[in-house]
């Protein structure tokens, strides 16, 4: 995994190979490199390497931006990769989400099919997707939010010190608050 690391992750996208099946597309700044796992292996590995709890991230992110599923993934604050349908699975726990590095979108466009879009990333590769534009300008958007939090990581550990017991109410003050921050967010963006 160090290998592929150091050459620059760009995107991580589920595909089917013939004769392989379920495997998973790793564009990075060299190249394109295919590893015979699933998604959801390979981002499990990389949230081992970066030393990130990814279900506590879902649940922190997820909470703050409302999102059930599917949030970004900040593994460091210069690589955050938002979610994108690549594909339509055929088996019941193929995954359908790949991640395409925040930073490394270059743009994207409306393709000629039905709903789909184009993503452009880094040595003029283009990513066919299952989303609308204005679906990956919302994941973008999280994302943003998500770098902002994780530049200003007070907002996360200010929690601990306000709330001794986790089970208390929420005040007029606190909603508040997060309603302030909110929008000083909205208006970084």
């Amino acid at each position: 995994m160090n290998e592929i690391i150091e050459k620059g992750l760009e995107a991580i996208l589920p595909v089917y190979i013939k004769d392989r099946g379920n495997c998973t597309s790793i564009y990075t700044n060299d190249g394109e490199i295919i590893l015979e796992k699933a998604i959801r292996s390979v981002i499990t590995n990389l949230c081992n390497f970066y030393h990130l709890d990814l279900k506590a991230s879902n649940k922190t992110y997820g909470d703050l931006l409302t999102i059930k599923k599917n949030t970004p993934i900040p593994f460091t604050y210069d690589k955050i990769f938002i979610p994108i349908k690549t594909r339509k699975p055929i088996a019941k726990h193929d995954g359908a989400y790949g991640y395409v590095n925040m930073d490394s979108i270059k743009k994207f466009s409306k393709s000629k099919i039905d709903n789909n879009s184009l993503i452009y990333i880094g040595n003029n590769r283009v990513i066919e997707v299952y989303s609308k534009v204005s679906t990956i300008q919302r994941n973008i958007n999280n994302g943003k939010i998500i770098k902002i939090l994780f530049k200003r990581n007070d907002l996360i550990r200010e929690a601990n010190n306000l709330y001794i017991a986790e089970d208390t109410l929420a005040t007029k003050k606190d909603i508040a608050m997060v309603y302030r921050e909110i929008m000083e967010i909205k208006k970084g963006l």
